[in-house]
Order: structure tokens, then sequence, then C-alpha cells
């Protein structure tokens, strides 16, 4: 069934190639980096995260990291020119979900922060804090990467 289509702009990322495509590998990177830095902090035993606030939030953050790598990669297999709902559904995927990784991973490194008062550990303690406050760091820069893109809105040249 063909598919009724009522706005007929083009939307798109108006920058050179070369800085698009700059900008599909850099958060490419900063999303592969963040998954090792979520692996490695869940793996670590320590008490901060056996802690329950940090359980909770650092557990929650990953479903919001794997919905921004997902707009990650609509992002890096988008045409030029998208309709409207496809543009603002890969602009949906990557802010919305940057947001709330670096709420989730905020409120782990509180947490985290909190924990290590109570019941120090050792220095392992401190290493996932700072996991947990890189993997909020990489979707901070991840949607800063992506906001510097501009982007157009142009009538249906056909």
């Amino acid at each position: 069934m063909p598919r009724l289509i009522t706005n007929t702009k083009w939307y798109g990322w108006n920058a050179p190639e070369g800085a698009i495509q700059q900008t599909k590998r850099r958060m490419l990177l900063w999303a592969g980096i963040n998954v090792i830095l979520s692996l490695a902090c869940g793996l670590v035993p320590t008490g901060v995260t056996r802690h329950n606030w940090v359980s909770f939030a650092a557990t929650a953050a990953p479903v919001a990291l794997a919905v921004e790598i997902i707009g990650i990669m609509r992002f890096c297999r988008a045409k030029d020119q998208l309709y409207q709902r496809e543009f603002q559904g890969i602009d949906h995927f990557i802010r919305l979900s940057c947001l709330f990784h670096i709420i989730l991973t905020g409120a782990a490194v509180i947490a985290a922060i909190v924990s290590c008062f109570q019941n120090w550990t050792g220095w392992l303690d401190l290493l996932v804090l700072l996991g947990l406050a890189g993997t909020g760091a990489c979707s901070c820069l991840t949607v800063k990467a992506y906001k510097a893109l501009p982007t157009f809105e142009m009538e249906n040249p056909g």
C-alpha cells in the first residue's frame, strides 16, 4: 500500500559532504567508546556497582544508549534528502536518547558519589565513577556534534 505523504518538502543536513561524513565517524566512535565504558562499568564488582540507586540508573542507561546507537545508525544510512517524518525520526532518536542517557548516567554518577562516601571499597569505586561520567560525556559529545550540523528545508524540486 503506498504511503500518503502530505508534506512534500525535503529535509536534510546542510553541510559539505566531508563534514557530514566526519560527524558520522565521530558519532560512531563516541558510541563505540560509550558501549565499552558501559560494559566495563557494569562488569567491575565494586561497592559502587552494588549500590541500589547506581544499579538502577546504570541498568536503565544502556537502554537509552541502545536507542542512541539506533539513531546514529539511521543517521549514517540516511539519504541526502528525506521526507519530514524520516528526518524528524532520526533527529528525535538522537537528541532524545542522548538526553535520557545523560540524565540516567548523571543520576548514576550522583548515586555513585553518595555510595563512595557511604561505603568506600577501593580505587575501583573511583574508576567506575569516572567511567559512568565518561559514558555521559560521550553522549554529550554525540549530541553536540549532531546539533552542530545545520539542517535545511526546501520545496520538492520535482
